[in-house]
């Protein structure tokens, strides 16, 4: 089996003093990556050099094509969460999910499926009136609009009640068992069954 993607020999610098250096990993069909240190350690940025949203110092990053080939541009849609969740207050649960790019030709059928599996019920209610919980639940819930080969999940875990937890650990497990892959970063190990690269 080849892997979707190859990061080979990634360096990261900021300031003249690097972040992480030669940082060498495949990511391959329905295998979970997680990247651990402590605050400031260049976990999120890691996932941004990745994902071509910055510029690293070296190294390359490549990915599998439909052709079994191997490139640095990438032809397929990946999931993106960063530390900010992007819930709109003035919205309502579902106007929260409809209206995120990923969402953009559903039917409105397929949203109510996503939301309900995260075990959201209350779609009219506006997300200003949500727990913090809740509100981690409609951005898990975009997680499932689309069919992504690989999620970049920033801090998953963090703030986050058992109930939560537990929600997001049993979705990375099924979505494992449809190919897809997750590269998460966190401060301690999860759960969830990983390779894991400290930094």
């Amino acid at each position: 089996m080849l892997p979707n993607l190859k990061v080979e020999n990634l360096s990261c610098v900021r300031s003249e003093k690097a972040i992480f250096e030669n940082l060498n990993f495949d990511v391959f069909p329905g295998q979970n990556i997680e990247i651990i240190g402590s605050n400031g350690s260049g976990k999120t940025t890691l996932l941004r050099a990745i994902l071509g949203l910055i510029r690293p110092e070296n190294g390359t990053i490549r990915w599998l094509d439909d052709d079994n080939n191997f490139n640095e541009y990438r032809t397929y849609d990946c999931f993106y969460q960063g530390h900010q969740l992007g819930i709109k207050n003035l919205l309502t649960v579902f106007e929260n999910l409809n209206l995120t790019h990923n969402a953009k030709g559903l039917k409105k059928e397929k949203i109510y499926k996503c939301l309900e599996r995260v075990g959201l019920s209350n779609i009219n209610d506006l997300a200003s009136s949500l727990s913090v919980g809740q509100r981690k639940r409609i951005s898990i819930a975009r997680w499932l609009l689309k069919d992504f080969k690989i999620y970049f999940i920033d801090e998953p875990f963090s703030a986050l009640d058992d109930e939560a937890t537990n929600l997001i650990e049993r979705l990375i497990i099924e979505l494992n068992t449809e190919g897809c892959s997750f590269v998460m970063t966190g401060h301690r190990p999860s759960q969830v069954n990983a390779s894991r690269i400290e930094i």
